[in-house]
């Protein structure tokens, strides 16, 4: 079983294991290396060791032992429901990869025993099973007596706690069997290219890490997941094992929430926020592709569908990603039209509408424009980013504060101009 095939049998409360978890705070650091020297004592005692850890070694046992304390200290603090599943298997663990940080490592299984021992105890763990008679489930942790202890006693507090600089924010996947197939993270070699879109992005999440965010939990519903304002971590997301198809930013806490949560509750500075999305984006840059002026008038009003706006949408972005021509509705778009309207009918009708790049539908193209699109956005962050505008990326889309909206509608329509060669459109939604 794969580690993509387990997380989806897990439970739908439980979480990921972060194995960057790191302590920031003088307090919190106090708590990790107590942990360690206790451990340590715990291997001495029980004579878990016949010999001291080489320096490389010691440095690797260390940040396993402050990774699993510091995220079962953060979930306990975030009151999340559900447990954190973590894989124990040495052929997961064994397996060398740039996405992969130190703490997870074949030694990992024996750490985690240490810590749940009765001596120690800074973590419960339920070990996992497959899914012989039932659901598989995965080993889960949380914190222990101990680590609820230390919380108590330091005054812990999510602020106590960040992530490593040092993960990887290049994200290559494979190739998609279908329109709905995610792909998997593959391995690659750096190219100049690569090094570039890396420091790009570390450097607007340094930009962001020092932002003045604030996020009013008080305005989300119960039961809705908690929101960390400090997890600002942006990964850019390429596609179809290749370095010029996607390319998306995703990651970021205001990414999570729903529209109406990143009004009334998210702040930039001492101001409520606006939203500017670009407009008909991806036929847009196929036009500006083929170098033809786009039509005048909603490139996703069609005839014959002209009430179905949205479900025209996804159907003519599903043509312009798929590499042949569709045989049904793509996943939940099959409400926006009605009973008889078949998806080849759809399809000859967007066809018809958009003879200039008709001969694009069914290429894959999407792939193509969606880097153009990253490209676009990564270039608006950064002129922002020289003229001291927060601003925080949702795909096609930018939440701002509100004072600085006019600045920056100038500034992505310069940038998409710049980069297809024709006008692009930019709207500007706001709270009630």
């Amino acid at each position: 079983m794969t580690d993509t095939e387990e997380q989806k049998e897990q439970k739908l409360d439980d979480r990921p294991f972060n194995p960057w978890r790191i302590p920031i705070s003088d307090k919190a650091k106090q708590v990790v290396e107590e942990a360690i020297k206790l451990l340590e004592s715990y291997e001495r005692y029980y004579k878990r060791r016949k010999r001291v850890r080489r320096p490389a070694d010691q440095a690797v046992f260390e940040r396993t032992v402050s990774a699993i304390l510091c995220d079962v200290m953060y979930h306990h603090l975030t009151c999340d429901a559900g447990d954190i599943f973590i894989t124990r298997s040495n052929q997961v663990l064994g397996r060398k990869s740039r996405y992969r940080p130190d703490a997870l490592n074949k030694k990992l299984p024996a750490i985690l025993d240490m810590m749940i021992a009765p001596e120690m105890d800074y973590i419960a763990l339920e070990v996992g099973h497959q899914g012989y008679f039932g659901p598989a489930r995965r080993t889960t942790i949380k914190a222990g007596w101990r680590a609820l202890k230390r919380i108590e006693e330091h005054d812990l507090s999510i602020e106590d706690f960040g992530l490593a600089d040092d993960q990887e924010v290049i994200i290559l996947r494979s190739k998609k069997e279908d329109f709905w197939d995610e792909g998997e993270d593959i391995e690659y070699d750096d190219t100049p290219e690569t090094i570039l879109y890396r420091q790009q992005v570390r450097d607007i999440n340094s930009w962001l890490d020092s932002a003045d965010l604030s996020f009013d939990e008080a305005m989300l519903n119960e039961g809705e997941r908690f929101i960390d304002s400090n997890d600002r971590r942006l990964r850019r997301i390429f596609t179809q094992e290749r370095f010029d198809s996607g390319g998306r930013l995703f990651g970021g806490f205001w990414q999570r929430l729903k529209k109406k949560d990143r009004f009334g509750s998210l702040m930039i500075g001492d101001e409520f926020v606006v939203e500017l999305d670009y407009g008909q984006m991806t036929p847009r840059i196929i036009y500006g592709m083929l170098e033809e002026e786009p039509p005048a008038d909603d490139l996703y009003s069609v005839p014959g569908f002209a009430n179905h706006r949205s479900g025209i949408k996804r159907v003519m972005n599903a043509m312009l990603f798929s590499t042949k021509p569709l045989t049904r509705m793509p996943k939940g778009v099959r409400q926006s039209f009605a009973r008889d309207h078949h998806i080849t009918d759809v399809c000859k009708a967007i066809e018809a509408a958009h003879p200039a790049i008709s001969s694009k539908f069914y290429t894959g193209i999407g792939h193509d424009t969606q880097f153009i699109e990253s490209e676009i956005l990564i270039d608006t962050l950064l002129r922002l980013k020289e003229m001291n505008i927060v601003a925080l990326p949702i795909h096609d889309a930018l939440i701002v504060p509100s004072s600085s909206q006019d600045q920056v509608r100038e500034v992505m329509l310069s940038t998409f101009k710049a980069h297809t060669g024709i006008d692009g459109l930019v709207s500007i939604e706001k709270g009630n």
